[in-house]
């Protein structure tokens, strides 16, 4: 009868710790749309070099899946997976996802952090991977109570250029 009551209370336990959480999980789809601005490294021409990574003034489109964790629906936490597609070179990119929402309100404003590794299938032989980081802020609107919908702008720095994405993102 104790064991009964001991393993009862563990599981009583568990659960109400479970319900009162203030972690919870997070799924974000997002798309966006990255203007080529500056190509801030210059390189001298020497034997084998192919180019820049990303030839001429190539802008871009992603689609990203991210999950993670929320902390009081404030500061959120995840890893995400990218498909990219600039002007016919496409790649994709892993990376984790920094975001914090300044207030509870129904329109909150939102800043992001994204930091990973980026690949591209270009001319180089077996394409080219490097790191990215895209700081970024914007807006959340909540829609309904697990549903938000977020717009954001920033500035994305990857495979020697700098591009400023345009991003819309729906968060559950």
């Amino acid at each position: 009868m104790k064991k009964m009551l001991l393993i009862g209370g563990l599981i009583y336990s568990f659960i109400n710790t479970r319900a009162q959480s203030q972690i919870k999980y997070t799924a974000k789809v997002e798309t966006g749309y990255q203007f080529f601005l500056s190509r801030p490294v210059r390189y001298d021409i020497g034997e084998g070099w192919l180019g820049y990574q990303l030839g001429g003034k190539p802008n871009g489109v992603d689609l990203s899946l991210i999950n993670g964790i929320s902390f009081k629906n404030n500061l959120r936490l995840g890893l995400g997976v990218s498909y990219l597609n600039y002007e016919r070179i496409n790649g994709y990119a892993v990376f984790g996802d920094l975001e914090y929402v300044t207030a509870k309100a129904k329109i909150s404003p939102l800043f992001n952090l994204k930091i990973g590794r980026s690949h591209i299938n270009n001319q180089y032989t077996n394409g080219s991977t490097e790191t990215f980081v895209d700081i970024s802020g914007g807006v959340e609107h909540k829609v309904g109570k697990k549903l938000n919908l977020q717009y954001k702008a920033g500035f994305r720095f990857v495979h020697q250029s700098i591009f400023l994405p345009i991003r819309i993102g729906v968060r559950l």
